[in-house]
């Protein structure tokens, strides 16, 4: 069903309006005044879903002046028993807004229902005010300040250095390491406990063969046994010792390590030095291991042990140079005693010059060696003795 117009309504039947003045309907709805007339009719209940007030104030308007005029037709109807025919009714919207659906109006209640409700005068009528809908609030995005960087202090000047305090601008010394070691060279004199320099004597030769640091070198690498002791009966045949004494002295090492090397006692690869001070002796051996790259022999025990340098840790001048203008910080020592357990250990200077007996390098003190030796012609006890003794490589 479809509603005429308002003003039509109420243009056409007011006079019907008037006439049923006295009577009004008990309908639970909230009272509409019509803008075209001070008269208050009371309307039916009607349920309008939020999309039908899309038109806005004046639509919802309209709807009302529709309502009070299709509730005066049916007034009039039911008091005079004509049927009621309004003509369509036609809400427009706003243009922006879609059309609003078709109302379709709730039957009356009968007239048993109906109670006598007063008609207020035009001077008592209030239009109540159309609410508008409160629009809801847009979010602002509320921009992030940039943090604000933190000032950088002036940095404070530093206050001049005093007399006493005034800086020395030496330079820093380098650092030179260099290590010969390879563990496949190493040979253990157990169980002849007499064969510290022939067991040297052997790993020396091996570490120059993996080194490849040699010319003219005839020595094929072995770690046997035999070996070891082969070496150990040429040192005493070619030493300056008591042959009552077990073992051998500094004479019968080199030129065992000369004639397996290089196939001669004076083949003049290795020597015999006595150095009157420790530091001398020690500066002596890290140059020829730095510049000869071969390994060094070191008298230990004042002279009853042997034991291998390879490799050394120095500030100050290189030493492969051949200055001896550095520092030794420390060197890697090897003992062929095997419960020692010494196997290119770094020692420290300080534990080379002073430390325990079985790591001190401590200047010579046997004497039975009394002969003079045939290739410097130097007698062992009075070259040796007191001084700190090396087996060191010249070329």
């Amino acid at each position: 069903m479809t509603f005429r117009p308002a003003s039509f309504a109420l243009d056409v039947l007011l006079p019907a309006a008037v006439a049923l003045s006295a009577v009004s309907v008990a309908i639970p709805r909230t009272q509409a005044v019509s803008p075209t007339s001070a008269v208050v009719v009371v309307t039916e209940t009607h349920n309008y879903a939020p999309e039908r007030l899309l038109g806005g104030a004046d639509a919802a308007l309209g709807l009302a002046e529709a309502d009070a005029a299709n509730s005066v037709l049916l007034l009039a109807a039911a008091a005079t028993g004509l049927p009621a025919s309004p003509a369509p009714t036609e809400v427009m919207s706003p243009p922006s807004a879609p059309a609003a659906p078709a109302l379709q109006p709730t039957s009356l209640p009968a007239k048993a229902a109906l109670k006598p409700k007063p008609i207020l005068s035009p001077a008592k009528a209030k239009v109540a005010p159309t609410a508008k809908p409160t629009p809801s609030p847009t979010p602002i995005a509320v921009p992030t300040p940039a943090p604000t960087p933190a000032p950088t202090p002036a940095p404070t000047a530093a206050p001049a250095p005093t007399a006493s305090e005034a800086p020395t601008s030496s330079p820093v010394a380098a650092t030179w390491t260099f290590d010969l070691y390879n563990a496949a060279a190493d040979r253990y004199q157990d169980p002849d406990y007499t064969a510290c320099t022939a067991a040297s004597t052997e790993s020396m030769l091996n570490t120059i063969t993996y080194a490849g640091s040699a010319s003219a070198f005839v020595w094929q690498a072995t770690t046997s046994y035999s070996t070891q002791e082969s070496i150990l009966a040429f040192e005493r045949e070619h030493m300056t010792m008591l042959i009552s004494s077990a073992g051998t002295d500094p004479h019968g090492w080199r030129n065992a390590l000369n004639f397996y090397g290089w196939g001669s006692v004076d083949a003049g690869v290795y020597r015999d030095e006595a150095y009157s001070s420790f530091d001398a002796a020690t500066k002596t051996a890290v140059v020829a291991l730095a510049t000869h790259r071969k390994p060094v022999g070191i008298l230990a025990l004042s002279g009853g042990h042997a034991q291998v340098i390879t490799g050394y840790k120095v500030t100050g001048d290189d030493p492969r140079t051949g200055s001896s203008a550095f520092n030794i910080v420390g060197v890697y020592l090897t003992d062929p005693l095997n419960s020692k357990a010494h196997r290119d250990t770094f020692l420290t200077s300080a534990d080379w010059r002073s430390g325990g007996k079985w790591v001190r390098f401590s200047p010579y003190l046997e004497t039975d060696s009394p002969y003079a030796d045939p290739v410097d012609g130097q007698v062992g006890k009075t070259e040796w003795y007191g001084k700190w003794v090396i087996i060191d490589p010249v070329k």
